[in-house]
């Protein structure tokens, strides 16, 4: 199994047990397939672009995100329903080593009817409230998921081959790439947005960077220009990014490659003449 760390996890004292039992990696960068486990309360405090951009990561093939506690309670995704709640009595399991091992240390459940959950794998207690959910745009895509289980808890140093099986099973769900063992994410051959091609076309017309220099842009544009909703454009600059069509820089070669062998291509000396920076 390809195991991550998002950069705050691994040098956290919770990241040691999955370095050390289960040799996950630390890393800066989107993989190209994988499970990469992420503190929850981290995700849910980042701004908007950085949400949707581990969440475009997460719908690619053979890719899973899983938040781990610590939550704040309440919101987990504004995409989702899922909310984070507090329990009020002790959880109970019969469905297998890890939830049966950490129920005495969980303090949280999972709210919520978006996505799913498996109860042969421990996602559900005994009094049916949930623990862990996992939502997948469509067959054939990658996963999200959400656990209020602390598995990075001392309690499974003696069960990580156990551990390992619990997050098998979510990447399990995940599909396949065919980016092989490749450690970044390569350009698929995808189907783009509309919208994808126009804020390609702004940033390689008026050299914009970001979601936020785009939207600004558009805001101080003459009647003429079109419109763009700003959170399709926070959604398309992430999908852009993931699929590593752009970068800090602008357009990548990549980007530059599709954006001119589009019908969209054409219009960037055009759109120059109307620039409203």
């Amino acid at each position: 199994m390809n195991l991550y760390l998002e950069p705050n996890l691994a040098s956290h004292r919770h990241g040691r047990f999955f370095i050390s039992q289960l040799d996950a990696l630390p890393t800066d960068d989107l993989p190209g397939r994988g499970l990469l486990l992420m503190h929850g309360k981290l995700f849910q405090g980042l701004d908007a672009f950085k949400r949707e951009t581990w969440w475009q990561w997460a719908c690619q093939p053979g890719c899973a995100l899983l938040l781990l506690p610590p939550f704040e309670p309440g919101e987990v995704f504004d995409r989702l329903d899922w909310q984070i709640t507090m329990r009020e009595d002790m959880a109970g399991s019969n469905d297998g080593t890890i939830p049966d091992t950490l129920s005495a240390e969980v303090n949280l459940s999972l709210a919520g009817s978006d996505g799913e959950f498996d109860r042969s794998l421990g996602h559900q207690w005994t009094d049916y409230s949930v623990n862990t959910r996992y939502i997948k745009q469509h067959q054939g895509t990658g996963v999200f998921a959400a656990t209020c289980l602390p598995l990075w808890s001392i309690s499974l140093l003696d069960h990580a081959q156990d551990t390992v099986a619990w997050l098998e099973s979510l990447l399990a769900l995940a599909g396949s790439t065919a980016a092989g063992d490749s450690a970044m994410l390569e350009t698929p051959d995808v189907e783009l947005e509309p919208t994808d091609y126009t804020l390609m076309v702004c940033m390689q017309a008026w050299g914009t960077h970001t979601a936020e220099e785009i939207t600004r842009a558009l805001s101080q544009g003459s009647a003429s220009l079109f419109s763009i909703p700003e959170a399709d454009i926070i959604e398309g600059v992430a999908r852009l990014r993931v699929l590593g069509l752009i970068d800090d820089a602008g357009l990548t070669d990549a980007g530059s490659g599709v954006l001119n062998e589009s019908p969209y291509g054409q219009y960037v000396e055009r759109l120059k003449e109307e620039s409203p920076l």
